[in-house]
């Protein structure tokens, strides 16, 4: 109990399902060893595991940090929307962070970064962009091949975990990314707020009960940075990065995936009563850049249309 006496600046709600060694990689990299800059009674680290037949379970959870708890769920819908929810009800925090996707592991100055930021402007959302692992995205190359055990092979390349910023030399950015550090995009697996700002959005929207919450994850994102008074900054040179994991959207193949879409995008329709747009808020870039990040910065020059 003394690890939280006083009051903590940060909670990382991380959502895991069916994913034990995808989870344990990214619990690694968020752990005060990896990341830069932060002790552990600096944040904490929140496990909501829904049932499954391959469990993480909690002493594969509590491995690598002293700051991390672990909660194991019974859940009877196909959606991490309620886990998400009582995640975000168990943080000690005055700022939450919501990671929908367990398998994504994080750069390591993210911790750091997103505690500056709220120490400075508590109001402030904060995200980090998002990354597929491999050289092309995950739901193409899956068509071609691309698997765990490539994967597993990229990673021991760049001797993984020694230097996680390497992590940028063997990904690409992921498809709701893909406009770069200058415009909105879509979402982000690395979401942050106040507590008060998460209580005043209401959380995840629960009718997103379809395979893995549908577009939950943008709709969170949308309504955070398009809501009253929250000025926006993108942890820009930081990042979250999608392992494979036979994702629903990631790790099906072509014909099955172009359904499994149609029909959530149906479902966000019938919720929002739109089709879905970027938010209209641009970011205040926030960090300093590792030169593995350089030419992401490129892409995002080329992606932004001159005056």
């Amino acid at each position: 109990m003394l690890l939280f006496r006083r009051k903590l600046r940060l909670s990382i709600v991380l959502i895991v399902y069916k994913m034990p060694d995808q989870a344990e990689k990214t619990l690694l990299s968020l752990s005060p060893g990896y990341q830069r800059g932060v002790k552990s009674e600096d944040y904490e680290v929140i496990v909501v595991e829904n049932h499954s037949d391959r469990l993480l379970g909690a002493e594969r959870a509590m491995r690598h940090a002293p700051n991390v708890r672990y909660f194991h769920r019974q859940e009877t819908q196909r959606t991490p929307v309620h886990a998400i929810n009582f995640g975000a009800a168990q943080a000690r925090g005055s700022h939450v962070v919501i990671m929908i996707d367990g398998a994504r592991m994080v750069s390591p100055g993210v911790v750091r970064q997103a505690l500056d930021v709220f120490r400075m402007v508590p109001n402030a959302a904060v995200s980090a962009p998002g990354y597929h692992i491999g050289h092309k995205l995950q739901q193409v190359a899956v068509n071609e091949g691309y698997n765990e055990e490539v994967e597993a092979g990229l990673l021991q390349g760049i001797q993984w975990p020694q230097d996680g910023y390497k992590l940028f030399d063997i990904a690409v950015l992921s498809g709701s990314c893909q406009g770069g550090f200058f415009q909105p995009n879509y979402e982000s697996n690395f979401i942050g707020m106040s507590v008060k700002k998460w209580r005043a959005l209401g959380g995840v929207n629960p009718r997103y009960d379809d395979f893995g919450g549908g577009n939950a994850n943008l709709d969170l994102y949308k309504r955070l940075l398009e809501s009253a008074d929250t000025p926006y900054y993108l942890l820009y040179a930081e990042g979250s990065f999608h392992q494979f994991h036979g994702g629903v959207t990631t790790g099906t193949l072509k014909d099955e995936r172009a359904r499994i879409y149609k029909q959530l995008d149906d479902q966000d329709i019938a919720i929002r009563g739109a089709n879905r747009k970027p938010p209209t808020v641009k970011p205040i870039l926030f960090g300093s850049a590792h030169p593995s990040v350089y030419r992401f910065i490129r892409h995002s020059l080329d992606k932004v249309s001159p005056p």
